[in-house]
């Protein structure tokens, strides 16, 4: 089965390829709207396509997905595609302009994790000094 998403995913990858090498060949043969949706696209399905490739990518440990990693990626494709979307047409750099706003939504995007990273961590480290407690009341055996 999992040798399955690998095939989906590479393919999701060959797809987002091609996507990008025709914005590039064909895009001045469409219309604005189009020209900058298609690497965007692209980009987006290239992406699905690592996530299944590599799925330990947002995994925490083997085998457990962590939501917060899904969550992180997603905001971040999100900011992705929108910035490619603009920034396809433009003809000079300068012209790119960034909203101040989206460095909040990033900030909290990893900001979630990093409080979830360090929250795991207490926990990790509560679980395991109880452990070492209970352990020293068992007496030895013989």
């Amino acid at each position: 089965m999992q040798d399955n998403y690998k095939k989906f995913g590479f393919t999701l990858v060959w797809i987002g390829i091609i996507g990008f090498i025709s914005a590039i060949i064909f895009g001045y043969k469409l219309n604005a709207d189009v020209r900058s949706a298609l690497p965007a696209l692209s980009f987006l399905v290239t992406m699905f396509g690592i996530s299944f490739c590599f799925p330990s990518l947002l995994e925490e440990s083997k085998g457990q997905l962590s939501t917060m990693r899904i969550v992180v990626f997603a905001v971040t494709m999100v900011f992705c595609v929108i910035y490619i979307r603009l920034a396809w047409n433009l003809s000079a750099f300068e012209k790119l302009t960034i909203d101040q706003k989206w460095v909040y939504i990033l900030g909290l995007a990893f900001g979630g994790k990093v409080i979830q990273k360090f929250g795991e961590e207490e926990t990790g480290k509560d679980s395991d000094d109880n452990k070492d407690d209970t352990s020293a009341d068992v007496p030895p055996v013989g």
